[in-house]
């Protein structure tokens, strides 16, 4: 049932893409049409356009060239200059139309100041409306801007839809055939004797559970991982203050073993004089200064 609703979207869908194509080439037919017609008569003049050659190039070669968005934009300017071009060229030819008529004109054409103040006026008038109506044109190609890009953003999930259920149906197959390949395994083990769940699942039993116990089996590991991490974030709490206490330790250590150091050289120092000639250094000292006590004592009493 599954596969014939996927059949029958699918088909649906090619259908309506057959019958109203979304593409810039079904909506660019009227400007290929213009191009190659003012193709033809730029051939006739020896002329030459790049906008001309593209369009050539598509009409010549339409499975290998398509249209994008930056040719047409490139097209649309150079149309742009060309319309500004012929505007001008228009307004100076009829100019000059009608500068002639109202010369060679039987009786010539008089256009006295009150003339031109009314023409003036109604040229106001008209640029205004002119004015208006560009505004008018400018905003309905934004929401046609805007339009056609949600358009084509939406025939672009469309189509990335239809890939979808192209491919889907084959998958969910390929997925089935394996099911039934690996019940058929399974049937093959338990009718030959011998069957063991571990061995079929790589002496792993879990492998074997139903999904109510498997589903048993998940929150029971999940709750112990919270656990776990509620133990692992009060070890990290307790982190710095434990960090802190063991290099309080570290110092006070450092200290000791100085100090330790130190009495042991002193004694090693005690040990090695009193194993050189048994005296100690405090005692020589004092023979030194009582030494030095009788001799000041000589010489202060011979000068008195």
């Amino acid at each position: 049932m599954a596969a014939a609703d996927y059949a029958a979207t699918l088909s649906a869908l090619r259908e309506q893409q057959s019958i109203q194509p979304l593409s810039i080439l079904s909506l660019a037919e009227p400007i290929l049409s213009s191009t190659s017609q003012s193709q033809t008569n730029a051939e006739a003049h020896n002329q030459f356009r790049p906008s001309d050659a593209s369009s050539t190039t598509h009409h010549s070669s339409e499975l290998d060239t398509h249209l994008t968005p930056t040719s047409l934009a490139a097209d649309l300017t150079h149309y742009k200059e060309l319309f500004s071009k012929l505007r001008f060229s228009y307004l100076e030819q009829v100019t000059k139309e009608k500068y002639l008529r109202s010369i060679v004109g039987d009786p010539p054409l008089v256009v006295t100041h009150d003339d031109n103040l009314a023409l003036e006026e109604s040229l106001v008038g008209m640029k205004a409306d002119v004015k208006r109506q560009k505004e008018e044109v400018e905003q309905l190609v934004t929401e046609m801007d805007s339009r056609a890009r949600e358009v084509a953003a939406r025939y672009r999930s469309v189509a990335e839809g239809v890939q979808v259920l192209e491919t889907v149906p084959l998958e969910v197959q390929a997925l089935k055939r394996e099911v039934e390949d690996l019940k058929r395994l399974i049937r093959e083990k338990k009718g030959g004797g011998g069957y063991d769940a571990r061995e079929s699942f790589g002496g792993d039993a879990r492998m074997n559970l139903s999904l109510e116990e498997t589903a048993d089996a998940l929150e029971e590991q999940r709750a112990r991982n919270r656990d776990l991490d509620q133990q692992i974030e009060l070890l990290q709490r307790q982190l710095p203050a434990k960090t802190r206490e063991c290099e309080k330790v570290d110092a006070e250590l450092g200290e000791l073993e100085k100090k330790r150091n130190e009495a042991t050289r002193l004694a090693r120092d005690v040990r090695r004089r009193k194993e050189e000639g048994g005296r100690d250094e405090l005692e020589q000292l004092g023979r030194w200064y009582r030494g030095s006590d009788v001799v000041l004592r000589g010489l202060l009493g011979s000068e008195g």
